[in-house]
């Protein structure tokens, strides 16, 4: 069996790069620094005694631009040339055995993104470790030339591109690239124009600084055009991956993706990057500079694997350690900090029990009587009522504030979880979710005797409304104009509009919602009658049984629709019906 070269199409392979991989031709720019980077990196592997620096050179002659980029690291031999330059996808980083992850690049297909802007990559190189110099000549055709050159050249390496003229390319779409690019590089880019210095791209990231200052705003400021006001440093365990937080100022909703700068090895690599943080950290934008993650392949993402996943836990942790910086050195800040996104910090607390106990003093619920912090909610009562429905809160509200009774509407996202969680690790408070069977408890029983005076009505009135699986209870409360409220379990709810359904659906839709719901013939909601009010107490010591029904019945679509529950059609009915019975009563 004969073994074969595979056949490159080098068109073919520039076009799956700028297509698929690349997510734009300007990409070449940060290969080549790359490049240069990385083998300043191999020389000084090497033990060399010298000090780093690249040079970029852009000549604009108006009908022909061209680029060179130089550097003084550890250059090419023939072979290398050979090996690294005229082999797709080899890379001189892969056989590097000292110090492989000081690199920033790993995949050897850097150079190809050349040829999306030139028909020509020209490579002149002095070797560091042979003292021979070499030029390799590329060729959009997938040609190529080498050669050993006699030129005296310094150590390092150029890279000559003519810049195509289909292509897009000025004095600022360049400089714009280095300073993207090459800013935070711990190795000095100078920039010259038509053989003009320019500028010198090398400068230190803020929290690299002895003291944070004005600069770490007005940075933040400029990559993601928010005016921050709130900050702090990010670091890791490891010390791998630091960087600054930037607190977004105003409420984020639960599920918002941010996109966050990151860094590796001092090269920009994306600010689209949204896998370092944790997903709960939605309220924070952050600039981060990795010394261990990875880049895919195109270096514009990070590489999923385990060291992002512990990056991402310990930069969470990182977050939660401020948060209770906060709380201890300056809670008004903290305060702030959770009137704009408590629903983020909701929303981490379920993750982290430790965290949930510190925080949970702070959060804002709304109660009975205004919106307290669980803290003052604390001092108030030791016994902490919570009902997880917006519209039970609502029909409970007049009762409870009536009766001096404190209850915290927990139907906002996350609080009932919270006060669930905080019910099974904060034994300190007796924390109590108000279900049907609870609901009567917040009402005041009646004394004894009058309960055993009136049973027997109690049981009469019952009657009229088996129907309904409702439960009648007599309680006493204020305000003592309410003759009645209802409450209703989200069972009976469910079975409520189902029912609706049934009765206005045909056979085949009833059929459907039979066999996918049951329910069991029980009392699923409950009317409480108010011993206090006037009316109830004239139904309930009369000997005259005429107008149960319809004092009942009415009584109970009232409070129906005082709470705000639909009715079906068979409680529409009632209204009409009793209300022809006494008018046949008055006639």
């Amino acid at each position: 069996m004969s073994t074969s070269l595979f056949q490159v199409d080098l068109s073919g392979v520039l076009k799956v790069l700028s297509d698929s991989l690349y997510s734009s031709y300007q990409v070449f720019i940060r290969e080549l620094l790359q490049n240069s980077v990385d083998a300043i990196q191999a020389r000084k592997n090497l033990n060399h005694e010298f000090t780093g620096k690249i040079t970029v050179s852009y000549f604009d002659k108006g009908d022909e631009k061209t680029l060179i980029v130089e550097d003084n690291g550890v250059g090419l031999t023939l072979d290398e040339v050979d090996e690294f330059l005229s082999k797709i996808g080899s890379s001189s980083k892969r056989n590097q055995k000292v110090n492989r992850d000081s690199f920033i690049g790993q995949f050897g297909i850097g150079l190809l993104s050349c040829f999306m802007v030139s028909e020509e990559v020209v490579v002149i190189s002095h070797s560091g470790k042979t003292n021979e110099s070499v030029k390799w000549v590329g060729n959009i055709n997938g040609t190529y030339q080498k050669s050993r050159i006699e030129d005296d050249l310094a150590i390092g390496t150029s890279v000559f591109l003519k810049i195509k003229e289909d292509v897009h390319f000025d004095y600022d779409l360049i400089v714009e690239l280095l300073h993207k690019y090459a800013d935070y590089l711990d190795t000095d880019v100078q920039f010259i124009y038509n053989g003009i210095e320019k500028e010198s791209f090398n400068k230190l990231f803020p929290w690299e600084k002895a003291t944070l200052d004005d600069s770490v705003l007005r940075l933040g400021r400029e990559k993601f055009n928010e005016d921050f006001s709130m900050y702090f440093m990010l670091k890791d365990s490891s010390g791998q991956n630091q960087g600054i937080a930037y607190i977004i100022p105003r409420k984020t909703h639960y599920g918002t993706v941010n996109a966050h700068q990151v860094y590796i090895k001092r090269m920009f690599i994306s600010d689209k990057s949204n896998e370092i943080l944790p997903e709960w950290a939605f309220f924070i934008k952050a600039i981060i500079n990795s010394s261990n993650l990875s880049p895919t392949a195109s270096r514009e993402e990070l590489y999923k694997n385990g060291v992002l996943d512990k990056t991402k836990i310990d930069l969470g942790n990182c977050i939660k350690e401020y948060m209770m910086d906060l709380g201890a050195n300056s809670p008004e800040s903290l305060v702030k900090l959770i009137k704009i996104h408590g629903e983020a910090l909701k929303s981490l607390s379920l993750e982290d029990e430790s965290f949930l106990k510190f925080i949970a003093q702070w959060f804002v619920f709304p109660t009975t009587e205004g919106n307290l912090t669980l803290n003052e909610i604390r001092k108030k009562t030791k016994s902490i009522l919570y009902i997880s429905d917006l519209d039970e809160f609502r029909q409970v509200l007049p009762v409870a504030k009536a009766n001096n009774q404190l209850i915290v509407n927990a139907g906002y996202i996350y609080d009932t979880e919270i006060l669930n969680k905080l019910k099974e690790i904060d034994k300190k408070y007796n924390y109590q979710l108000i279900d049907i069977e609870y609901y009567g408890n917040i009402l005041s029983d009646l004394p004894i005797e009058i309960y055993d005076a009136i049973q027997s009505r109690v049981v009469d009135l019952q009657f009229h409304l088996e129907d309904f699986l409702c439960e009648l209870e007599i309680k006493s409360f204020e305000p003592e104009k309410l003759p009645a409220i209802f409450y209703m379990s989200q069972d009976s709810m469910l079975e409520r509009d189902l029912t609706n359904i049934k009765e206005e659906s045909d056979d085949l839709w009833s059929g459907v919602t039979d066999s996918l719901f049951s329910f069991n013939k029980q009392y699923l909601s409950k009317l409480f009658l108010n011993y206090n009010n006037p009316l109830v107490v004239k139904i309930l010591t009369s000997k005259n049984k005429d107008l149960d029904k319809v004092f009942v019945q009415m009584v109970y679509v009232n409070a129906l629709m005082m709470g705000h529950y639909p009715l079906k059609n068979t409680e529409l009915e009632l209204i009409n019906s009793n209300l022809l019975v006494l008018l046949e009563k008055a006639l």
